[in-house]
Formats: C-alpha cells, structure tokens, sequence
C-alpha cells in the first residue's frame, strides 16, 4: 500500500505522469530508488524485506512530490538520473579493484543478469555495464557527485550538509564537527542552528540532517564519522554495522573506535 503522506507545495514544472520507482539488487541487498523530470528523488538503502523498503522510497519520495511512481519492470523504464544512481551504486557497494589484476573484493552472486519478480514487484539487474563515466575515485570506484537529484522540499541546511557529504571521496572520511566546522565557517547556514549551541550543538545537527538523508548511499552518510575514530550513527537496517561495511567495500581506513559515541 502507497503512503499518503501530503507533499510539500509543488512547483508549476513538476510533472506527476513522469515519475516512477525501482528495486535493483546490490551487494547488500534490495535497495530502491524514485525519480521524475528534475532528477533523482530518493535512493533508500535495503530494509529486512524488499516491500518495506519499497514503502520507504514512496515514503519519503511522496513526502516531497505527488506522482503516479510507477514501478521499472525494465532497466529501460530507468530515466538517465535513474540509471546513473542504480549503477553507480552497485558499482560503488561490489567493492574496490584489488590489486594490479583489478579482481573484484565480493562474491558477486547478487548479480543476476535478469529483472527478478517478487512479492514486492521486479527487482532490476546488474546494470553496471551501462554505467558511463570518466570521473572515478583514485581506487577505482565511481565519483557519484554529479547525479542530478531532486533538493524540492529539502530543508535548506540539510542541502548545505549534503553538498559537503557529496564532495568526500570514496574512501576517505570526514567527522560530524568538520562538516559543522566547515558550515560555521560559511555562516549560520539560513540561521538553522543558533550559534548559541556551539560546535557541538551545530555537529549534531549535521548528524541529524544526516538520519533524514533521502539519497543514501548517493549522497554519502556512511563516510561521516564520530570524533576519535569513532563510528558514530547510521538510520539505514543494520545500523553501524551496514555504515562500516560500505566502508570497508570502499577501502576506508578505519579505526578500533567504532564504539564511541556519536559526538
């Protein structure tokens, strides 16, 4: 069953005929992505089960635009933004080049070549061959920052915090308090945080602005840590477990500190 959550007040371009979903499989599981006209809406990180996490793309797509979110039953039913994102994350979760041979770091069983129906509807293939890109990350995994995603009814100091996630390379990390540290230095980012709370109140909300990303893993939570090594949060099934095993695919160099608190 679809949400009814009530969109935010659309703009006069939107086109609720042009839009749609899709699951796709990955090295961590089912995950989903919505888009329209303006480019990718929502990428949601597996559930338990594929339904759920179907429920949860629509959620939080549907929250921000009304559509029809018609299901892909083909990777050609995938508009370019669609594509790119679907792609480049099963790109981005199969792992790094090993070595000189460039042998793949997973088992690669979750990479069927067919749309799979289930009880939630198709589930798309492994259409990393018609991923094209000449931007690529020093190990060998895409540079995501260029999919062209939807910001209408994302809260203004959420997009601050997402552009930074979005410069950070596959790979490398960056704490809550330097994306705060960097957002201070620009200003109050549209007075969202009062300077009042400080730092520590302005890193945690960049932690919580994090929690609502609507794009993982295109835009790059998982690479936010907690001060001192430590793992901080993660809203995605699984938790902190899910965050250090994408990064560990990436090849980020990670600490003993993955039970310190958040901030």
């Amino acid at each position: 069953m679809r949400p009814t959550t009530r969109p935010v007040p659309d703009d006069e371009n939107w086109q609720p005929d042009r839009t749609g979903h899709a699951l796709f499989t990955t090295r961590l599981g089912v995950c989903a992505v919505a888009w329209g006209e303006q480019g990718v809406v929502a990428v949601m990180l597996p559930d338990p089960s594929p339904d759920t996490t179907r429920d949860r793309v629509l959620h939080s797509a549907t929250r921000r635009r009304p559509g029809g979110w018609r299901q892909a039953l083909s990777a050609g039913n995938l508009s370019p933004a669609a594509l790119q994102a679907v792609a480049g994350v099963q790109i981005l979760m199969a792992g790094r080049a090993q070595g000189a041979e460039g042998a793949l770091a997973a088992r690669e069983d979750w990479a069927f070549a067919q749309p799979r129906l289930t009880a939630a509807g198709m589930v798309l293939p492994d259409v990393r061959a018609q991923f094209s890109s000449s931007r690529w990350a020093a190990n060998g995994l895409p540079l995501l920052d260029d999919i062209p995603l939807d910001w209408h009814g994302v809260p203004e100091f959420a997009r601050h915090v997402y552009r930074l996630a979005l410069a950070i390379a596959p790979g490398h990390t960056r704490t809550y308090g330097e994306l705060a540290a960097d957002l201070g230095a620009g200003g109050d980012a549209e007075g969202s945080v009062s300077s009042a709370n400080g730092g520590r109140g302005l890193a945690r909300a960049v932690g919580q602005a994090l929690g609502a990303n609507p794009f993982a893993p295109v835009v790059p939570c998982h690479r936010i840590l907690a001060a001192q090594g430590g793992s901080g949060g993660f809203s995605a099934s699984g938790g902190t477990r899910t965050k250090l095993s994408l990064l560990e695919w990436e090849g980020a160099a990670l600490g003993d500190g993955a039970t310190l608190p958040l901030f």
